[in-house]
């Protein structure tokens, strides 16, 4: 049986406190897919399916989110500020917050709000982009106290023209769909290919569905999903960076909350207000107190790595943080130590992300190396063809 953890994020895993301080998207393009969802939308499970079915395979820098609806779901944001401008039926979702144009029904549509259908080619043609804005975030949490300290910073890469703003959004993943208000219904019931065929409406177990990726918290200014004033026309070196506190509920479960930090657009009207750039911490990666020495002279870690899928078949999916953002070399080799394949990579985003193709490989087990500026992990995958 199929086990599933619904997510916008990395697999979860259980790992110690590290020095996973600051992240940055290091000149690389991180696409936000903002889902709308309900807990009473039935075909929503659909959704949470395709994006890690489709989207975290062959795009892992998109960092994907879900902003829930309804007076009954228990995740909703007080005035659902995301969903009462941009979603007309979900499940949808926003790439980027950008206009696509999609043939319905034999018919162009030109619209933010995108069909799960095509979800995963909009995330493709924002991934090739090159971004105008670096995100970098710097952030520290009290275990003790709950308190969030976060620095959410935008550097200009281009000379751009308009007006563009900062935010941050607090996520939480594995919310359990057990209680009354995060029960979620499914018409995937009957559907051959779901993961959910045979479970039930609600799903039954609570335990085969979990809320991922779920925004609890807006954090610019009065909850405004526009986000707090950055730049007017920024040139190319120009930066600002916001500060946000933020005390986690204790209804959170803090090792499975993660901060997003994006730069966004922000013209006359809704449908040119796209989102720049964009960048995810876990919560429990985060120290208490900064290191006494600069982030660039702290000793380098690798944290969080993971290889989906596991067993691959033609290609895999290598994640992880990079506390310093260095150059990495990934080495592939057989069980008895022959390198079968060597990957470089040049420095860039801190949320470490690359599809590997395993065309070139048979079947059986394999162990990948990944090296960065004197850090080191060891991954052992198999391939069934």
């Amino acid at each position: 049986m199929k086990s599933i953890l619904l997510s916008a994020s990395a697999l979860l895993i259980a790992v110690a406190v590290s020095a996973q301080s600051k992240v940055t998207t290091g000149g690389q393009k991180h696409v936000l897919l903002e889902e709308g969802t309900g807990t009473w939308c039935g075909y929503c499970p659909d959704g949470s399916q395709r994006i890690q079915e489709t989207i975290e395979p062959n795009y892992p820098r998109c960092i994907a989110v879900a902003f829930h609806n309804g007076s009954s779901d228990a995740m909703t944001i007080s005035g659902d500020p995301f969903n009462s401008v941009y979603i007309t039926s979900f499940p949808g979702g926003a790439i980027d917050r950008v206009p696509f144009t999609h043939t319905i029904s034999g018919s162009p549509v030109t619209s933010v709000n995108v069909n799960r259908g095509f979800w995963s080619t909009d995330v493709g043609v924002r991934n090739a982009l090159s971004p105008k804005f670096d995100v970098s975030m710097t952030s520290t949490y009290d275990s003790v106290t709950r308190v969030l300290n976060i620095q959410v910073k935008g550097k200009a890469l281009v000379a751009a023209t308009g007006n563009y703003r900062i935010n941050a959004y607090i996520v939480e993943d594995s919310i359990s769909s057990a209680a009354s208000g995060y029960q979620q219904v499914s018409y995937m019931n009957a559907t051959s290919g779901s993961w959910f065929m045979g479970y039930g409406s609600p799903i039954s177990p609570a335990s085969r569905y979990a809320h991922m990726g779920v925004v609890r918290n807006i954090l610019a200014t009065g909850g405004s999903i526009w986000g707090d004033i950055a730049f007017a026309n920024p040139a190319i070196g120009d930066s600002i960076t916001k500060t946000y506190t933020f005390t986690i509920p204790a209804t959170y479960v803090s090792k499975y909350t993660k901060v997003v930090g994006l730069v966004q657009k922000y013209g006359t009207t809704t449908n040119d207000r796209e989102i720049e750039n964009s960048i995810d911490a876990d919560v429990r990666s985060m120290w208490k107190v900064l290191p006494t020495t600069s982030i660039a002279n702290a000793p380098a870690t690798l944290d969080n790595v993971e290889l989906f899928p596991n067993p691959a078949a033609d290609y895999i999916n290598v994640k992880g943080y990079l506390s310093v953002p260095t150059a990495t070399e990934i080495t592939i080799t057989n069980t008895i130590g022959q390198v079968v394949a060597q990957h470089q990579y040049p420095a860039g985003s801190s949320n470490f992300s690359e599809n590997i193709q395993l065309n070139d490989l048979s079947a059986g087990i394999y162990f990948m190396n990944i090296a960065s500026n004197g850090a080191g992990v060891t991954k052992k995958f198999v391939i069934n063809k």
